[in-house]
């Protein structure tokens, strides 16, 4: 949310000191809206501000994105920030909604690889049992490509591993592609 939202604040929950050390700077119910819109949100929410403290760059880190070549706008982060959230999650601590918000990206490249990577993002089902089911195959299929080749799995390697359920590719070849992977140098990471 911007930092300017109107908000009537309805509660102030008491912030703990492990929280004020995580960053946490208020927690409050609130009812969301100027004046003239509150009749739009019918229920509280809970709005939540978080100092994010400027992180030192990592060694050997790039230069931002580039966004515009023409020009020459880079894409960069505020050093030193607040971020203000607004929730629906009023029984949650705190400090959980910080950490998740944290993590988000990380949470967001796990999503996409899981869809992506390990092709889990059509539906086979809709029942909970069944996207367990698949939840479950297709983590286990990517733990047991890396005990066996210790790398990263690809997208290419779990279309080759399709191909041998579907019967479309022999043991052999499904071997030597594991063997491959597994004997592959790493990528040598870019400056």
């Amino acid at each position: 949310m911007h930092d300017n939202i109107a908000c009537d604040v309805e509660r102030e929950n008491p912030i703990s000191e492990q929280n004020a050390r995580a960053g946490v700077l208020q927690d409050a119910i609130v009812r969301a809206g100027s004046k003239n819109r509150k009749h739009k949100i019918g229920r509280t929410l809970r709005l939540v501000r978080i100092h994010v403290p400027e992180r030192p760059p990592a060694p050997g880190s790039r230069r931002p994105n580039l966004v515009d070549a023409k020009t020459k706008m880079f894409r960069t982060r505020q050093a030193d920030h607040t971020l203000t959230l607004l929730t629906d999650q009023e029984d949650l601590d705190v400090s959980l909604i910080a950490l998740l918000y944290r993590y988000r990206w990380q949470i967001e490249l796990f999503f996409r690889w899981f869809k992506k990577v390990l092709q889990a993002d059509k539906l086979l089902t809709l029942s909970q049992n069944g996207m367990t089911i698949v939840v479950y195959c297709a983590l286990i299929a990517s733990m047991l490509v890396v005990l066996w080749t210790g790398k990263k799995p690809t997208k290419r390697t779990f279309e080759l591993l399709c191909f041998y359920f579907a019967g479309w590719v022999s043991d052999e070849e499904l071997l030597r592609h594991l063997s491959r992977l597994a004997q592959a140098e790493p990528a040598k990471q870019t400056k």
